[in-house]
């Protein structure tokens, strides 16, 4: 209330400095006034920041080029549904009546591309250009409308010889800009992944072929992805992740034989993913949603001697000196997620995501696998993939 207050007290007094100054020659207004008008006119713009209200105050002189639009950068979402193919450009959200714009043709809707030969990326880089210019020129103006590109001549002028305009727009108070969710990207995935199970299975299996199992707390698996902005905040996309251990070690077989034994465990998941994007300030967006996939375990177990005779190799087989054994267990996963991103540069973010793996496999017990052949393994228990994920790392895009 006290802001609502201070942004009426200061347009009282703005108004009545103008009076006066409208009041005055062009040589009798002085440097003191002119002072005045241009800290009242700061105050204003201040205050109505505060109160989440924006005029549009434009300060003009004779000395000062205008084009007579009203801008905003255009995001993802605004490119899609105008079927704009750039990645570039700024959006006219509104000319002022028979000014430069208009007399040129340009309308509200169009997106400005190039102004004087040079790509319009954000409305900052449009003002620039704007500024660098003299009343009079005569620019041209690339323009996007009803996806035909078009080319606009526009002579630069001012919109008030001199003194200052306080402008509402035609509803009323204009809105603050909309937030961007951003565009999309990709990058590297690291995911500290929990087991429900602590590894109770895959653990018991190497403790009985003589390996330290996997560590209770979790494991950390790498793996990448990407999404991109389909609308609405909406972004679709994929990833995935894995994770390998490989270990050898010395073993004395119960004849005495000493042999080497190696393990080599792997577990991977996968799948296409679906997010909903709320931006909490400009550089800040926080989302929910979901991965749909597949995923799975795998373990193998072999031994050697390292001895190999073309004669003998049936013997080798059936003294299991050299042999070996593959086992895997296969999922449909579902992964509910809520991520948080931070964008530090234009291209890129640090991206943090938590959520719950849920499996579901359509196999009962595990499989054995030889000569590529699956095999139900006996008495084998119904291990799951479930698990809490945890990630935070770079992410490329926003």
């Amino acid at each position: 209330m006290k802001k609502i207050l201070l942004v009426g007290m200061v347009l009282i007094l703005l108004g009545s400095v103008v009076l006066y100054a409208q009041e005055q020659t062009a040589e009798e207004v002085s440097e003191e006034v002119q002072l005045e008008i241009d800290a009242a006119m700061e105050e204003v713009e201040q205050a109505l920041d505060d109160v989440n209200i924006k005029f549009l105050i434009t300060k003009t002189s004779e000395d000062s080029p205008k084009m007579g639009v009203f801008l905003s950068d255009i995001d993802f979402e605004d490119a899609y549904k105008m079927h704009y193919p750039y990645c570039y450009g700024v959006y006219v959200t509104g000319v002022t009546k028979d000014g430069p714009a208009q007399r040129a043709g340009i309308a509200k809707g169009d997106i400005i591309m190039e102004f004087d030969g040079k790509k319009a990326r954000f409305e900052s880089i449009l003002v620039k250009l704007i500024r660098s210019k003299n009343i009079g020129d005569e620019v041209k103006v690339k323009i996007f409308r009803d996806e035909e590109v078009l080319i606009a001549d526009l002579t630069l002028a001012t919109l008030i010889p001199k003194g200052s305009d306080i402008t509402m727009t035609k509803d009323g108070f204009k809105k603050k800009k909309k937030l961007s969710v951003g565009d999309g990207g990709g990058g590297w995935i690291p995911v500290w992944y929990v087991a429900a199970d602590e590894f109770e299975d895959i653990n018991y299996i190497l403790d009985e072929y003589g390996f330290n199992g996997l560590d209770e707390k979790g494991i950390l698996m790498h793996g990448g992805g990407g999404n991109g902005n389909v609308g609405k905040g909406w972004f679709l996309g994929g990833m995935g992740a894995g994770y390998t251990i490989d270990k050898k070690k010395g073993h004395t077989t119960d004849e005495g034989e000493s042999v080497t034994r190696r393990m080599l465990y792997s577990n991977a998941f996968g799948g296409v993913t679906l997010d909903k994007r709320v931006a909490i300030t400009k550089n800040l967006v926080t989302s929910l949603g979901f991965m749909l996939g597949w995923g799975g375990h795998n373990l193998q177990i072999s031994q050697t001697d390292g001895s190999y005779d073309w004669d003998s190799l049936n013997e080798d087989m059936d003294s299991s000196l050299n042999n070996a054994v593959e086992i895997e267990k296969n999922y449909i996963m579902f992964q509910p997620k809520a991520t948080v991103m931070y964008k530090i540069l234009d291209w890129l973010s640090i991206r943090a995501e938590g959520g719950y793996m849920l499996s579901h496999s359509f196999t009962s017990g595990w499989d054995a696998i030889s000569c590529e052949d699956n095999y139900e393994i006996d008495n084998s228990p119904e291990t799951s993939y479930d698990g809490y994920t945890v990630s935070i790392g770079p992410w490329f895009g926003f």
